[in-house]
């Protein structure tokens, strides 16, 4: 899986330093050459030497932040990055994620992220109550949209698990999602996705519109991973504070006739559509030119339909691929099999949005697929950026199947 790669492991401190053990080992057992990186900390839970004796070579430790010296020469920290194809960090505490959130590369560790120009996989038990607090959410937000992958799998969803000792991350699973972020960098070359992503915005006057909660996060998460991927990618989103991913096309409208028009302008150059964004159905028939006073204001707004823009794509595709997106709050199943079918999806993800600890401005969420044969499946909680990765593998899926791959 890993024959003739060369992976960095960082290795947190805590009681999980020992996962890094592990998966050391079974990074050597997929084939791959591991060059390992204490933090700060570290040596307090596991001594450097266990880590030096299975990789077979010198650690760098959180003091070697240019490089080492072995023997009568120095090998710079760059040059030990530069020959790298993954870095993956495990356990990433809070303090790493923070100190990486802010490019504070003091300690070796942190350096390399800054230094590493490949796929980096900061791996870290996201359920454990430290990691729910604002302030790290905040850390992971602008990790994420820095194009970091965050892998938070693998903790029991129990009252009890508030730790990090309620983590049970198999390190084979978290091999196989270094490998897959390795092939991820070619996987979708040649290929071009538009993405729809954010809310719209459908004024009342200059300074009053009709939208909805929508934050965009989960589009600028598969802009973000489609990019990695090789693909040519074009975002079209409406008003939010997210920036755009490096690399990504990225088209800003305020109202649905707007993201109708970005979207009808690029629809017949792409291989498949993903339409995350939450397009108003309706907008007031008339928009004030001036700020309407609320003493002569009328306590009634007439309403007309915004175009279903999904609904057009899907008489229009060819041969694209089109990813549908339902925020539904009852009927779920039901209401998506309809859109599915009426619209011509190949599939759609639907979500109850009735729970409050998960879609709209969440960084995490749990979703069904439904596909056009009528087949559910039904995903645990997860982060929208490993939401993304799902859905653009099943992307990536149907495009083989017209390929005869």
């Amino acid at each position: 899986m890993l024959h003739n790669k060369t992976v960095l492991l960082g290795v947190g401190s805590g009681p999980l330093t020992w996962v890094g053990v592990e998966v050391l080992r079974a990074l050597q057992r997929a084939g791959a050459r591991v060059r390992v990186l204490l933090s700060r900390d570290t040596e307090a839970f596991v001594p450097a030497l266990t880590f030096q004796t299975l990789a077979g070579e010198q650690v760098i430790t959180a003091s070697d932040v240019y490089g080492t010296v072995v023997g009568e020469h120095v090998c710079p920290l760059a040059q030990v990055v530069q020959d790298s194809d993954a870095l993956l960090m495990v356990p990433a505490t809070p303090a790493l994620l923070a100190k990486t959130a802010a490019a504070c590369g003091d300690e070796a560790l942190v350096r390399a992220v800054l230094l590493h120009r490949g796929p980096v996989v900061l791996a870290f038990p996201g359920q454990a109550l430290e990691y729910q607090h604002p302030l790290v959410r905040q850390n992971l937000q602008r990790l994420r949209e820095a194009g970091v992958v965050l892998y938070d799998q693998g903790i029991r969803e129990t009252a009890t698990a508030v730790d990090e000792l309620g983590w049970v991350l198999s390190p084979q699973a978290l091999v196989e999602a270094v490998a897959g972020c390795m092939q991820d960098t070619t996987s979708l070359a040649g290929k071009a996705v538009l993405i729809t992503a954010g809310p719209t915005q459908e004024p009342i006057d200059p300074v009053r519109h009709i939208s909805n909660r929508s934050s965009g996060k989960t589009g600028f998460a598969l802009a973000a991973v489609a990019r990695r991927r090789g693909a040519r990618v074009i975002l079209v989103t409406g008003p939010t504070h997210l920036e755009a991913p490096d690399g990504v096309h990225c088209i800003r409208i305020q109202t649905a006739l707007e993201m109708r028009q970005a979207v009808l302008a690029h629809f017949d150059d792409v291989n498949a559509v993903i339409k995350t964004a939450a397009v108003a159905d309706f907008r007031p028939q008339v928009s004030a030119e001036g700020k309407i006073k609320k003493e002569a204001a009328v306590l009634n707004i007439p309403l007309e339909r915004n175009p279903d823009i999904l609904a057009e794509l899907g008489q229009k595709k060819g041969r694209q691929i089109l990813v549908g997106f339902a925020a539904e709050t009852q009927d779920l199943l039901n209401n998506a099999r309809q859109k599915v079918q009426s619209k011509h999806l190949d599939f759609i993800v639907v979500n109850d949005v009735s729970d409050p600890r998960i879609g709209f401005a969440s960084d995490d969420n749990r979703v069904r697929i439904l596909d056009a044969t009528g087949q559910v499946e039904e995903l645990p909680m997860m982060s929208k950026t490993a939401l993304a990765e799902h859905i653009l593998d099943r992307v990536e899926a149907l495009l083989g199947q017209q390929e005869g791959r």
